[in-house]
């Protein structure tokens, strides 16, 4: 019966109530019972204080239902003859229920279940009725339907805990999180752990491992079972918990009203024992030294340990404190170190969460699932959970092992946060070297003061982020993804790491193969893996270019210096200084290192890459277009195949009204499997051009050889599956110009056809070009058609400043059209929708609809859309 696996405590609980109402109602229905056992009595009158002597007998429901179902199944098999059984059905009847008093007491009083709990009680409720014929199962068959057809009703019902009186202690103990598979391994640990409360020699205990290894859960269980032995040394066992985040539906939620610091801890606590006129803390230590108390403070790594540490020490002789946290505390503690699951209990874990979730993962083979567990999952409790629950919403196994940030970080950040610089670059230098490293290693690269690294080094295995094996240290795994998503090395680190191994880190090699894909790009560097002085100044040019892009161009300056006293002979300091100087606007500095840049080139190649950047330079920032010409004949006549410099030689003889040479050259081009959409568009872009200026230098007169290069320069521009947003201000200069030929009604036809075509990519579109185009058109308003006119004031409007004014939650503007799907916006948010949600068409940005919302796994999308006339 899958519908179990749903909410699984509430559905066992109703289970078991089933159960026992059955249980009752035979027993009220039957003959009076005398032979009503003495502790059976007792239970109900300690229970029932209101139960009169005469009360308690077998037809009285309000004694009955004092009792449990262990109690009620021992009346019916000591009184077999006045329920009408013989001794083989007493039989079957105390062997059945034997394997389910425990499950119900473990249901009942919120104990933690066990494996196999789930698939006992699924099967008794599927057998019950047959298995133990004689009796009338209908309230357990009306709940076995529900499960089947109507599970909702059950978990909607309230969920009652049902007083524990087995327990002595006084204790407020979380609800066990692992009802989904019971409590899995760690047998040794727990062995470990409640020896260790019962020793009156470990005052402070603290279980430690990575976040999600299951400290808690390990926690919960060992509690549980210390308070149902008989030599459980605790009166009292007080719980906080400090977790500020959790695991919900795949998803990383924060806690609401979590706890945060000492002061939030102490006022919880005090809640849980008797107030005096004292601070809460005081009133939390005299409790401790009235009872035999164990206080348990869940995720310590929240607060800060110098905190803690003061109040610790008061902790009187009599009572103890367990503790679960990322990082040990050092002093005072008895620490347990918990490691992954034992490879098979992770297996296990597995395979029974997989069934939970009704999923097929299962079924894989042991080596497949054992390797996923272990070298993706961190053999983690939480991890599995979190891959699994994931593939239940939905997502693909290859998209979650791509996407484990959330899971890393969730685990990692309160241990990582809370380290001293020195000791993070001990983590990082692990992580760089990528191996085991022996103290001495450790010593050599960071040098740090001999005492000093040694207490740093402890620390850091308190965290159980490095272990020592066999001498040596190594990062485990889960610290090296969460330092390589969230705390990768610096860069100056890494340079002074590699520049002591005299070796490349991975960067250099990424750029490397970026380079020889495409060397003419202005941030390219080449040659950078020739020596290791240009290995070191590729390094601090590549952090120049990061300063300049941020227009920090100081700092900027700053790496190009100590780039060039590295390497003050390689080409690519000067011509990386020669860009930013340009991009900073300082035009002597950049035609000053171009120049130094070439006479540095070694090869033609490289030097017809500078020439390249140094002719772009003139055509863009100069306007000095013979300059130009000159610099990218030179780097054509070094590199004359070069489709990059063919294109940029035509721009330039374009630029210069050259224009049958560069029509030459552009048509010589062979478009092959080589050119990227960006590489087309620029193609396109330079024909486009060339076409549109050489129409201007045609009279007015002319409009008729003006309007046929014109629309010559828009049908190239449409034969571009995607057309990039530099495409399409070439587009508009175009479009700029055949609206001064408006008078001539083809050249006025084509104009209006490309706006309406083009108008979903050019409303909105804020640049000079737009600007002069309107102006065009504006003048001529009473010349041209009004839809025209309407037309061109709407590509100037800004709907989605528009769309803000919008109130109604069911109407918005279009503000943005892709392909076959878009977006509509309103002062309450933006929404997607698909073409094929909408009852209209054509849909057109600006259009105003109404719109009804609906909910994917991305979030609000708007359907239903309707143009509103």
């Amino acid at each position: 019966m899958n519908n179990l696996n749903i909410n699984t405590r509430i559905l066992m609980f109703s289970v078991c109530t089933s159960l026992e109402f059955d249980l009752r109602k035979f027993i009220l229905e039957s003959n009076l019972v005398k032979n009503i056992p003495e502790p059976i009595k007792n239970k109900a009158k300690e229970r029932n204080k209101k139960l009169k002597t005469e009360e308690i007998n077998t037809n009285n429901l309000a004694f009955l239902t004092e009792l449990d179902m262990g109690d009620l199944v021992d009346i019916i098999s000591n009184n077999i003859y006045e329920f009408k059984l013989n001794i083989e059905k007493k039989k079957l009847l105390v062997d059945y229920f034997t394997k389910i008093i425990p499950i119900r007491n473990r249901v009942m009083h919120t104990r933690p279940l066990e494996i196999g709990d789930r698939s006992i009680l699924n099967e008794v409720i599927e057998t019950v009725d047959e298995k133990l014929f004689w009796i009338n199962w209908n309230e357990t068959i009306k709940t076995r339907e529900k499960i089947r057809t109507s599970p909702h009703e059950i978990i909607n019902q309230s969920y009652k805990k049902v007083i524990d009186y087995t327990s002595n202690v006084y204790h407020n103990l979380p609800i066990p999180e692992f009802d989904d598979t019971g409590y899995i391994g760690r047998k040794n640990e727990m062995k470990n752990i409640i020896n260790l409360l019962k020793d009156k020699k470990n005052q402070i205990i603290t279980i430690v491992g990575n976040g999600g290894i299951g400290k808690t859960a390990t926690a919960v269980k060992a509690l549980y079972d210390l308070i149902d032995l008989e030599d459980n040394p605790f009166e009292a066992i007080l719980w906080v918990s400090l977790k500020t985040r959790t695991l919900s539906n795949g998803e990383f939620q924060n806690i609401n009203k979590a706890i945060i610091d000492m002061k939030g801890m102490f006022s919880n606590l005090e809640k849980l024992v008797i107030k005096e006129e004292n601070l809460d803390k005081q009133n939390i230590i005299n409790f401790m030294k009235e009872f035999n108390t164990l206080l348990v403070v869940d995720n310590l790594e929240t607060i800060s340990t110098p905190e803690i540490m003061g109040f610790l020490k008061d902790i009187p002789e009599n009572s103890k404190v367990l503790i679960t946290s990322r990082h040990g505390i050092g002093e005072l503690e008895n620490r347990i170190q918990l490691e992954g699951l034992d490879i098979n209990d992770a297996l296990t874990y597995f395979r029974i969460l997989s069934k939970h979730y009704g999923l097929k993962l299962h079924t894989r083979s042991d080596n497949d699932l054992k390797r996923l567990i272990g070298e993706f999952l961190y053999s983690s409790p939480l991890s599995i959970k979190w891959f699994i629950s994931s593939i239940y919403t939905g997502l693909s196994e290859s998209s979650i092992l791509a996407n484990k940030e959330d899971l890393i970080v969730f685990c990692m950040s309160n241990v990582v946060n809370k380290l001293n610089d020195n000791e993070r670059k001990i983590l990082q230098l692990l992580l760089v070297e990528g191996k085991k490293l022996s103290y001495g290693e450790i010593d050599y690269f960071l040098q740090y003061q001999e005492g000093e690294l040694v207490k740093y080094i402890n620390n850091l295995v308190s965290t159980s982020m490095i272990q020592l094996i066999n001498g040596e240290y190594e990062l485990n795994q889960m610290a090296k993804d969460y330092l390589s998503l969230s705390h990768p090395p610096k860069n100056d680190f890494i340079n002074k790491v590699f520049k002591q191994r005299s070796k490349l880190n991975t960067m250099m090699q990424e750029i490397k193969i970026k380079n020889e894909v495409d060397p003419f790009n202005p941030k390219s560097i080449y040659k950078n893996l020739e020596s290791s002085n240009k290995k070191i100044a590729s390094f601090y040019l590549i952090e120049a270019l990061d300063f300049s892009s941020k227009r920090q161009w100081e700092m900027s300056f700053e790496k190009i210096k100590k780039a060039a006293s590295i390497a003050p002979d390689y080409f690519e300091v000067y011509k990386i200084k020669a860009f930013i100087a340009a991009e900073s606007g300082d035009w002597y500095e950049a035609i000053n290192s171009y120049r130094t840049a070439i006479e540095t080139c070694h090869s033609n190649f490289e030097k017809a890459t500078v020439l390249y950047l140094f002719s772009v330079f003139y055509v863009v920032r100069m306007v000095n277009y013979d300059n130009a010409k000159d610099l990218i004949l030179k780097a054509n006549e070094l590199y004359p195949e070069n489709k990059t410099l063919l294109m940029e030689k035509a721009r330039v003889l374009t630029y210069l009204g050259e224009f049958n040479e560069a029509q030459e050259i552009l048509e010589s081009i062979v478009i092959d499997e080589s050119f990227t959409q960006k590489a087309l568009n620029l193609y396109t872009t330079r024909i486009a051009d060339l076409y549109r200026r050489m129409a201007s230098n045609y009279d007015n007169r002319d409009n008729l050889k003006k309007y046929a290069l014109y629309k010559l320069a828009i049908e190239r521009i449409e034969t571009l599956s995607e057309i990039d947003p530099i495409t399409y201000q070439t587009l508009l200069k175009v479009l700029v110009d055949l609206s001064f030929i408006h008078r001539n009604p083809d050249a006025l036809s084509l104009l209006h056809e490309t706006l309406i075509k083009h108008f979903d990519n050019l409303v909105g579109v804020k640049s000079a070009n737009m600007n002069k185009l309107v102006r065009s058109i504006e003048n001529f308003k009473h010349e041209i058609p009004s839809d025209l006119y309407d037309l061109v004031r709407k590509l100037s409007k800004n709907y989605q400043q528009e769309a803000k004014t919008i109130n109604n939650p069911n109407i918005g503007l279009v503000v943005r059209v892709i392909n076959n799907f878009g977006f509509v916006q309103n002062a309450i948010g933006s929404y997607y929708f698909n073409f094929n949600q909408c009852l209209y068409n054509p849909v057109s940005v600006g259009d105003r609809v109404s719109f009804k919302l609906t909910q994917n796994v991305k979030g609000p999308v708007a359907i239903k859309l309707n143009l509103i006339d």
